[in-house]
């Protein structure tokens, strides 16, 4: 029996982390290229990342969380994507209840249903992400947000928001390509 159990259990382990990547969550199979980085460091200096330089790029802080926007602005809202990563200082507990809670507040405050969701691991760090999908300013709208614990009072957030209709799934992996070049700060 012992010597069964010890493949299964290499087995389950091999199967739930390669289920936690993002890339492999939503098929991103392609590799997406990107020209002309420039990297940004938030202002509280908790993490840097690299984003095309002709992006329009905001930065913003307080005392409790520091961000990053960005978005190609050469291309129409229906054809490029909003990108928002940010340090946050509070707890974060990753567990059903933080799902149920994110799901009913998207639900009633943005009227957002959630397509769907779960733990992955970024950067080697704990983390939950869901993907929900409404309509605003007479667009149909998809939102991808990935929450990644970095410390017991502090974590990061990673945002898109993807309009329109078309290449939806590729603009979302490129998000994702874009949010694989965070350093987080130790």
């Amino acid at each position: 029996m012992k010597k069964l159990l010890f493949p299964l259990i290499i087995a389950f382990l091999a199967v739930s982390c390669s289920n936690n990547n993002l890339k492999k969550q939503f098929d991103c199979n392609k590799k997406h290229e990107f020209t002309e980085l420039k990297e940004y460091n938030d202002f509280l200096k908790h993490f840097k990342v690299e984003l095309p330089n002709h992006w329009k790029t905001n930065l913003y802080y307080d005392d409790y969380s520091s961000e990053i926007f960005s978005a190609d602005t050469t291309k129409g809202l229906s054809n490029s994507y909003i990108l928002d990563i940010a340090w946050r200082q509070g707890e974060l507990t990753i567990d059903d209840s933080f799902s149920d809670s994110l799901k009913d507040s998207l639900q009633l405050k943005e009227q957002l249903q959630t397509v769907k969701s779960g733990q992955t691991v970024f950067k080697k760090l704990p983390g939950f992400w869901n993907l929900s999908k409404g309509e605003k300013s007479g667009y149909t709208y998809n939102y991808l947000q990935v929450f990644v614990k970095t410390k017991p009072d502090e974590y990061i957030t990673l945002t898109t928001k993807v309009y329109g209709d078309e290449n939806v799934d590729e603009r979302l992996c490129e998000s994702i390509s874009l949010f694989e070049n965070l350093e987080i700060s130790k």
